[in-house]
């Protein structure tokens, strides 16, 4: 990537730039951009995503104005899927800034290309991080790692959305247009308040928390809403529907930097830590199966968090390196959990 297109990036973030350099950047992007460039683009940001011990930075501003000013910009022209990358970073996975930006214009480059179908905007947080966004209505909220939320251009006017993974919601008021999410084929439906879903496909279950408000949640299975009040946790999945009140921080805490255990199993601990920390936990002894983990983790590096699991429980692990694959990028880091016998 040349100097002068460093420079225009520069100028984007900074707030200054002017009309004709963002035109200019614009069309840079749009026709400057090949296949090397992109791979170039990739493995940079990879790197940097990967390896930075760099503060959090809050990058949630400057990556939802980017979204917004896609969404106009193509659906005011009728064209293609519209998909950014939106990528905010915990501690555990900090990334620098300009490495981010970048991946958010190569993801608005790439959305350029026209496909067949009604437009579509997507917000997608991958591994190892969340993600902060406002939707058009002025409903705010949190993605969670490897999670997506979807919504057509036509939002503003049926307030519907489409989630796979967890997301938090805070969703603005109005009672003429409900908030309705679609998740693992189940209907959430709000006016407006705060609750926590999440919908993972592998999890094999939906599950949501409300903090405030009220929920009517529509299992897949039945045309009957179900009520949810303030301080409960709704479960469905295969075995039915299960409500129970519980300690709804617990749930929530995700959103705040924190990495929370409830009575988890090693099958469930292995998946959040993968998910959290971007890496890839293999279990190594299935005897493992039957301990139960607890803990609350604060914005901590996956070492440390591993080392306190250790001293509670009886495992042991190791860490492997990333690997170098053949097109120049590094596999995940590994972890290894065996059992502690000792």
């Amino acid at each position: 990537m040349d100097d002068d297109l460093k420079k225009l990036l520069q100028k984007y973030q900074s707030g200054k730039i002017a009309l004709k350099d963002e035109l200019k950047l614009s069309k840079r992007l749009a026709d400057h951009l090949d296949e090397d460039a992109e791979q170039l683009l990739r493995n940079d940001i990879q790197d940097h995503f990967e390896n930075s011990d760099e503060e959090n930075k809050d990058l949630s501003g400057v990556l939802s104005e980017i979204h917004h000013r896609i969404h106009l910009n193509q659906s005011a022209q009728k064209k293609s899927k519209i998909r950014l990358l939106y990528q905010l970073a915990s501690k555990a996975a900090a990334v620098l800034f300009i490495p981010l930006l970048l991946f958010a214009v190569y993801q608005w480059y790439n959305a350029a290309k026209p496909v067949n179908g009604d437009a579509l905007v997507e917000i997608v947080a991958p591994r190892g991080a969340r993600i902060t966004f406002q939707l058009p209505d002025g409903t705010n909220g949190t993605l969670n790692a490897m999670s997506h939320l979807s919504y057509s251009p036509s939002f503003s006017n049926n307030r519907h959305v489409a989630l796979s993974g967890e997301a938090y919601f805070d969703v603005a008021k109005d009672k003429k247009h409900p908030f309705t999410i679609s998740a693992n084929d189940n209907v959430v439906k709000v006016v407006g308040t705060k609750f926590s879903l999440s919908a993972y496909p592998e999890d094999k279950l939906t599950e949501l928390v409300l903090e405030e408000g009220k929920v009517l949640f529509t299992p897949s299975n039945s045309n009957k809403p179900i009520d949810i009040i303030p301080g409960e946790r709704l479960v469905s999945s295969d075995r039915g529907v299960e409500q129970s009140k519980v300690e709804t921080w617990k749930y929530t805490a995700w959103k705040d930097g924190r990495l929370v255990f409830r009575n988890d199993s090693m099958e469930e601990l292995a998946r959040r830590i993968s998910r959290w920390y971007n890496v890839d936990v293999h279990i190594d002894d299935q005897g493992l199966e039957e301990y139960v983990f607890r803990g609350v983790f604060e914005n901590d590096s996956l070492e440390e968090v591993l080392r306190l699991l250790k001293l509670t429980s009886p495992i042991a692990y190791r860490i492997e390196d990333r690997q170098p694959n053949a097109d120049g990028s590094f596999s995940k880091k590994r972890v290894i959990i065996t059992k502690n016998n000792n």
